[in-house]
């Protein structure tokens, strides 16, 4: 009977070392994960910032010209204010020989020329 009491005075304090453990095991394992993650934030933040650098040059760059000599349809709708119909005429009416002949032909009118010219070329 000693031995059981002793064994049932004893069973707490075991547990209460094993759970001891456990917990300082749980404290290293997320310290442990703590650090990846922070390591993890920082690898992604300098992607991010390379993306975003990214971006802002592929914003900063200038789009080339769109020969409006063999552009396709869909090419010369990505023009500001070439709708479907003005992409027709601009079609039907080629070849130019300057830009200004777009004008000339009829193809655009001059507010569509005044915001086209800059972005097109006759090849």
């Amino acid at each position: 009977m000693k031995k059981l009491i002793g064994a049932l005075v004893m069973l707490p304090l075991l547990m209460a070392g094993c759970a001891q453990q456990d917990t300082e095991k749980t404290k290293q394992q997320a310290a442990e994960a703590t650090q990846k993650i922070k390591e993890e934030a920082k690898e992604a933040a300098k992607q991010t910032k390379a993306a975003l650098e990214g971006v802002k040059q592929g914003l900063e760059t200038p789009d080339k010209p769109v020969n409006v000599n063999s552009a396709s349809k869909n090419k010369l709708q990505s023009l500001p204010g070439v709708d479907e119909e003005t992409a027709d005429r601009i079609i039907a009416r080629r070849p130019y020989q300057t830009r200004n002949q777009l004008l000339a032909k009829g193809a655009v009118s001059s507010e569509e020329f005044k915001d086209i010219k800059d972005k097109i070329v006759v090849k």
